[in-house]
């Protein structure tokens, strides 16, 4: 906050109207996807497209399920540690994608540990639910 700001109580307290919100969420709108100034074209890779679908989230939560939620490896079952791992690659096997029998449950250490994805960052491997 700046040091004008401070001590400003005008808007404590108040709250936009349900017309006032419905009009802002339309005028955003118009802002979005293609609209927007920040658009390039639809250029988000395809790995990150299908690792943000529904049907990718629900992959991993069958992989999970069938592994019990315990890493295949060590055993650990502490939640949210797990990764679920591709046994025949992501990028090589398009069709296997969502094969829940392609899939294992590494905790994070043992995922790491067997060096499967060396020289990609760690945050690129970790997707929330």
């Amino acid at each position: 906050m700046s040091e004008a700001a401070k001590g400003n109580t005008y808007w404590l307290g108040k709250h936009h109207t349900k017309e006032t919100k419905l009009k802002m969420s339309l005028n955003h709108a118009d802002f979005s996807g293609e609209k927007c100034h920040l658009w390039k074209g639809g250029i988000t890779p395809e790995r990150t497209v299908v690792r943000h679908s529904l049907e990718y989230k629900n992959w991993r939560l069958a992989v999970f399920e069938k592994d019990n939620y315990t890493c295949q490896k060590c055993g650990d079952k502490k939640g949210g540690n797990l990764n679920a791992h591709h046994i025949k690659s992501f990028s090589k096997h398009p069709e296997l994608r969502f094969d829940v029998d392609n899939g294992i449950t590494y905790c994070e250490d043992c995922h790491e540990a067997n060096g499967f994805h060396k020289g990609i960052k760690k945050d690129r491997l970790a997707l929330a639910i």
